[in-house]
């Protein structure tokens, strides 16, 4: 936190409320301009993102595969769907989808259960 706010939640007058709560400053501090503002802010949101996307409860993974229908190579896709749970993860659901010809293979409408 910048030394010159004294309550997290509050901004001097005519200064961002939002920036000094999140990064301690905003582009209206002494020494600090709106493009390291809008830098500072991606840079937040980047590093939220990766926290979510590296350790979160849900997972997903893709695989390509021959369409019983049309019999296309590589048309259909297969997706699962994961949670992690206490006791390890578990599939929660999916589906198949060819993009060749549209067909859902019947056996995908009762994934996961």
């Amino acid at each position: 936190m910048a030394s010159h706010t004294t309550h997290p939640h509050k901004a001097p007058l005519g200064h961002s409320i939002p920036s000094h709560r999140v990064l301690g400053w905003c582009s209206h501090c002494p020494d600090r301009s709106l493009a390291e503002e809008v830098m500072a802010w991606q840079l937040d949101a980047q590093d939220r993102h990766a926290e979510e996307d590296a350790d979160g409860p849900f997972g997903a993974a893709t695989q390509w595969e021959t369409c019983p229908e049309c019999g296309y190579v590589g048309a259909l896709s297969v997706v699962e769907i994961t949670v992690r749970t206490t006791t390890g993860p578990k599939k929660a659901g999916g589906w198949k989808y060819c993009l060749n010809c549209e067909a859902v293979p019947q056996e995908a409408v009762c994934a996961g259960s």
